[in-house]
């Protein structure tokens, strides 16, 4: 993975966006020396997202699970906060 400053990325962005294109390459952007973005390609994008819906399938079966245990239970947006997730 690369590491840019800011002021690179805002130079170069078009041959940045270019090169993360042709080599599925990801590039972090820095600011003052912490990351503060990232330049992924669209494969990287669809891999997130997929992610995601895993993670909802499982929550929502651990939620369901969790009700049919006695106590008090909590919504599935609920649980999705209490995993940072909201």
């Amino acid at each position: 993975m690369t590491a840019i400053a800011i002021t690179q990325a805002h130079n170069n962005l078009f041959s940045i966006v270019n090169r993360v294109f042709q080599t599925n390459e990801r590039i972090i952007i820095s600011q003052k020396g912490k990351n503060v973005a990232a330049i992924i390609g669209p494969e990287d994008i669809q891999f997130l997202k997929n992610i995601d819906v895993l993670e909802d399938r499982m929550l929502n079966e651990i939620a369901d699970e969790a009700m049919e245990e006695p106590g008090e239970n909590i919504s599935f947006k609920e649980m999705k906060k209490q995993f940072g997730r909201s």
